[in-house]
């Protein structure tokens, strides 16, 4: 759809055309804050992508998730402990226990936890894709990219809009509006409200899923008391229920050939249950028992501008909490369990809290002129306190000699513990300049110091439990604790530094120069750091700093009278103690670790356009060639493959990382036809991947297979927008796909796969004033 795709590509979206004269199919300027000002997207040394709020609700794009999908070099993905969000081949993985290397920014606000971002894209103006190091501007942790956000804000005039929207497949519906009332000659409030909620794709025992319903509300007040003083204050919240949350569907059982050895374990039960045959294709149709992932957040965001002659004083004070509980099951075919009849065989409960409070101050001057200059200053203290209950009852662990000597038997539902209460309390000071020493010449200067102090105290022990649920879960006494550590690879005990301080300073060069007056070339250099921390696992791991140095030359302009828009850049980022997230097994059982990759590299290339060949035909793309690999990690955890012959580590030294496609990117085409006083708008998009690893083991058996999938929007009304009526179709091929897939626990290469949604096709009506 072009609607979107355009955006994606970089480019302006339809509704933003120049007006009038020989340049009516010209393009209006796209002002983005990716370096906390307002510049032309133009102007921006870096790569972005930009999407418009607008296009993203007509295309019925309503996550991240879906966005990330239609974008190159882009992959976010729903795991099991967190969702996996990389740009460029780069990110964290399914560990809660770090933050994310992609952060995302709504309205400057930082929000630190992956499962925060599900709810980020609501009521917003745009949304800018940054990608490589934003440290000078948006922190440490945004070491491969950010998401930054802005969301609507209240006018001063009167406005509304509305949409309703219902998927045939899905059966998703969604309602939203908003409302913008100017009280009086200083001060307006908007508000905006969604109700979503969708019966879900995939069949399971006990319904279809992801059965969601979702309230999501906000209120934003703006007030300019004087002509030098803006304030904003915004407050909003979500209420998410999840229903069959986690619908995996297994693949692989028998294991795949050519394999080297037999069913086991959970496969090999469910064979024989079922006359030597069960469903392992990835089909729409889930073995999973229930599950369920409810989510719950608030924030309150109050920025002042102050405006000193010349110079603008901006405060951002912010406070964000949310709660997330989630049950899901790890090997779903629940029939098998040979512990109690009725018991799930491998389920997990999890809980997480979280809080935070931050402050940034910001002196900035005016744009334009030899001098640009920009410092500040940031604080933020947060709280984690995640739990987790694991119900080991896919095999009779009670009754090993040893268990059974203290007083366990076969029908012991053995369940393990895990928590941990973290706080983390991170300061920071930032400045950049730009100067111009002659025409067309700019030289940007940025860095930024941080220092992040970090205390854990961590929990890990066994018990009892109905069924893994966490209200009844009783530990065991210490020497029943210390046989199943032994035969779960679990550890007890503290981490070995329980406080830690990691601090860096990061400083960043560049040189843009305007070619002519619609041509910019630029070069960057860029160091970035995150500091390290405490995964939550049943051993006590700990992990220690990234870095990074980034490179990146490219060539922004508009040709043919601003009918062609186009970037394009070569980047390359060197990774040392690379963060990695992986799942290993020891004994048989799942372990979540974050290790440190010595050296790895992402490299690539990018390139975007849009050709708007008059008011009523455009064409856009964005593509990306991507070469993102480890150089220097011979300890990273074992293929599936390697765990059932024995593998303790493997050398993954020159092969690909997770989520990275050689060649990733989207084609996308909009007609506009006059129907008498209407319009029709077609807009079809193509957008397609290469093959990549979906784990940080180069695991054949854990990879997404290339595909193309199309997407077509149909639309009727005026031309101004100001109501219409579309059918929009999504992965019109049919293409079966997955977005995460994870090894199950003691099986030889029988694998647990999240499907992505099949193809659907929808109705939507908006309205807007």
């Amino acid at each position: 759809m072009f609607l979107y795709t355009a955006c994606l590509a970089g480019a302006v979206p339809a509704t933003a055309y120049a007006q009038g004269g020989d340049n009516d199919a010209g393009a209006s300027e796209i002002v983005v804050t990716a370096q906390r000002r307002e510049q032309r997207l133009q102007d921006v040394p870096l790569s972005v992508s930009v999407v418009s709020g607008e296009a993203m609700q007509r295309a019925g794009l309503t996550s991240l998730e879906d966005v990330g999908a239609r974008l190159p070099a882009v992959r976010i993905a729903q795991a099991v402990l967190a969702d996996l969000i990389n740009v460029r081949g780069v990110g964290s993985g399914n560990n809660p226990g770090f933050e994310q290397s992609v952060a995302t920014f709504v309205d400057g606000v930082y929000r630190a936890r992956s499962r925060s971002t599900r709810a980020a894209l609501f009521d917003i103006d745009r949304l800018e894709v940054l990608k490589g190091p934003q440290t000078t501007f948006f922190g440490a942790n945004a070491i491969a990219g950010a998401f930054n956000i802005s969301t609507r804000k209240p006018g001063r005039s009167f406005s509304y809009n509305g949409l309703t929207s219902y998927d045939f497949v899905t059966d998703e519906h969604i309602v939203e509006g908003g409302l913008t009332v100017p009280l009086s000659e200083t001060l307006s409030l908007r508000a905006a409200a969604r109700v979503m909620g969708g019966k879900g794709y995939v069949e399971t025992p006990t319904g279809r899923g992801p059965n969601n319903d979702t309230l999501q509300g906000r209120l934003s007040i703006r007030w300019e008391p004087v002509s030098a003083l803006t304030s904003d204050l915004r407050i909003e919240g979500s209420r998410s229920r999840t229903k069959n949350a986690f619908p995996f569907e297994i693949i692989g059982c028998p294991p795949p050939t050519p394999f080297p050895l037999l069913a086991t374990s959970t496969c090999a039960r469910a064979l024989a249950a079922n006359g030597g045959s069960v469903d392992d294709k990835l089909n729409f149709h889930s073995s999973s028992p229930y599950s369920f992932a409810n989510y719950d957040f608030g924030e309150a965001a109050w920025t002042n501008a102050l405006d000193l002659a010349g110079a603008t004083l901006t405060s951002t004070t912010s406070y964000f909490e949310h709660k997330y509980t989630g049950r899901l099951q790890y090997a779903p075919l629940t029939f098998i369990s040979p512990v109690q009849p009725g018991l799930d065989g491998f389920p997990a409960q999890s809980i997480e809290k979280y809080h935070q409070f931050s402050q940034e101050l910001r002196f900035q001057s005016a744009g334009g002129g030899t001098l640009e200059y920009m410092f500040g200053g940031y604080y933020s203290r947060s709280k984690i306190d995640y739990a987790s209950y694991f119900g080991f009852f896919f095999s009779p662990f009670g009754a090993i000699p040893a268990a059974a000597a203290l007083g366990t038997n076969a029908s012991t539902p053995l369940t393990g513990e895990l928590a941990n209460l973290q706080r983390d309390d991170t300061l920071s000071a930032f400045a950049s300049a730009t100067i111009r020493p002659i025409e067309n010449l700019r030289i940007n200067l940025g860095a930024r110091y941080s220092s992040i102090r970090k205390r854990a105290n961590r929990v890990s022990g066994t018990g009892t439990s109905v069924n893994a649920d966490p209200a009844t879960y009783q530990p065991f006494g210490t020497d029943l604790q210390a046989v199943f550590f032994r035969i779960l690879g679990s550890e007890g005990g503290q981490y070995a530094r329980p406080r830690r301080r990691d601090s860096d300073f990061m400083p960043s060069i560049g040189l843009q120069y305007d070619l002519t007056p619609s041509l910019m070339a630029y070069a960057s250099y860029t160091k970035g750091f995150k500091a390290g921390g405490y995964a939550y696992t049943s051993r006590t791991n700990d992990f220690e700093p990234e870095t990074v140095n980034a490179y990146e030359v490219g060539i922004k302009g508009t040709l043919l009278d601003r009918r062609l828009t186009f970037a394009a850049d070569l980047f390359r980022m060197d990774y040392n103690n690379l963060q990695e997230s992986t799942v290993v097994f020891i004994n048989g059982s799942p372990v979540s670790l974050v290790q440190n990759a010595a050296q790895s590299r992402s490299q690539g290339a990018e390139f975007n356009a849009t050709l708007r060949l008059s008011r009523a035909l455009s064409l856009s793309t964005d593509l990306t060639y991507l070469d993102s690999a480890y150089k220097n990690y011979p300890a990273g955890a074992c293929t599936l493959i390697g765990v059932a012959t024995g593998c303790q580590s493997q050398n993954l030294s020159g092969k690909r990382r997770a989520f990275s496609p050689k060649y990733s990117g989207n084609v996308a085409l909009n007609v506009t036809l006059p129907v008498g006083d209407n319009e029709v708008r077609l807009s079809p998009s193509v957008y397609f991947t290469t093959a990549y690893y979906q784990s940080a083991t180069a695991d054949p058996l854990l990879a997404q297979d290339g595909y193309a999938k199309v997407d077509l929007r149909l639309a009727f009304g005026p031309s101004d927008k100001s109501w219409e009526v579309a059918l929009i179709g999504k992965n019109l091929t049919d293409k079966t796909t997955a977005g995460f897939r994870q090894g199950i626990t003691g099986t030889n290469g029988t694998i647990l796969a999240m499907p992505e949604p099949p193809r659907t096709v929808g109705i939507q009506f908006t309205l807007t004033h």
